[in-house]
């Protein structure tokens, strides 16, 4: 080998290092951009780390599932099946519809906000205290589950609460939401 192909080839894996260096603190970075706009309470700004149509693909069969099964438990197996299905249809997706969008996300910050304002969960030392700001990610751990999927889990009182996240491009954006699974009566 000669001392420009050694050159070139020590060049080139300084390059692909950098390359995988980017592509996999990607999701970090998304994770840390979340935290930011979550803070300063900008929900349009939550548009660059979220596939808001994605998101809504991903929660929306999760959400109906859980109404059918919960209108199936209250009316016991005389239930008819393809009502239950087409009742639980609309229902969840007018509740994804409202959920995963950035108008929707504003509102559940908003509400957040005022909560922690009325129950003293606050940060500084001002006459008026600001709300302390909502960590979503708080106690998560996360792994690879491939090259292109990243997936932040939470651990939460009714069961593990899973953000994936995907490339978008040359962004790492949320695509989808894993409910914990119901609990079995």
């Amino acid at each position: 080998m000669t001392r420009m192909q050694r050159r070139i080839s020590i060049v080139a894996a300084v390059i692909l290092v950098i390359l995988a260096v980017f592509w996999f603190s990607g999701p970090f970075a998304a994770i840390h951009g979340l935290r930011k706009a979550i803070a300063a309470k900008d929900a349009s700004a939550l548009e660059t780390y979220i596939d808001f149509p994605a998101l809504r693909g991903g929660l929306s069969p999760q959400i109906e599932d859980r109404i059918a099964r919960g209108i199936s438990a209250r009316l016991g197996s005389g239930a008819n099946g393809g009502l239950v299905g087409k009742a639980a249809k609309a229902i969840s997706e007018n509740a994804v519809n409202a959920m995963a969008s950035p108008a929707g996300i504003g509102v559940l910050l908003q509400g957040d906000a005022l909560y922690k304002q009325a129950s003293g969960d606050t940060v500084g030392n001002g006459v008026v205290k600001q709300p302390r700001p909502a960590d979503p990610f708080t106690g998560a751990h996360g792994r690879f589950e491939s090259p292109t999927r990243y997936v932040a889990t939470l651990a939460t009182d009714s069961g593990d609460v899973g953000f994936v996240f995907e490339p978008r491009g040359l962004r790492w954006k949320i695509t989808n939401i894993r409910l914990p699974q119901p609990k079995r009566d």
